[in-house]
């Protein structure tokens, strides 16, 4: 058998350190939910509960048509 050590270099180790802590920090982000877009939110959870739909990009494009073309939300207030 042979003398082999495994050397990571300490800068490999820093990067994925970063990379971890973005990661933990993003996750944390996605959780939060600004004030300013709760009401936003919970009426989109809402439209979906109420036509049984799963949240997701479909629901929100169904969502979005309807409070622009049906119930002539401005463009505006859809861009929040």
């Amino acid at each position: 058998m042979s003398n082999f050590e495994l050397v990571i270099p300490q800068d490999t180790l820093e990067t994925q350190k970063r990379y971890y802590n973005r990661k933990i920090h993003i996750e944390k982000k996605m959780e939060e939910i600004p004030r300013q877009y709760e009401g936003d939110i919970r009426r989109y959870k809402e439209y979906c509960c109420n036509t049984g739909q799963i949240v997701g990009t479909e629901a929100m494009l169904d969502y979005l048509y309807i409070s622009l073309i049906e119930q002539r939300v401005k463009k505006t207030t859809g861009e929040r």
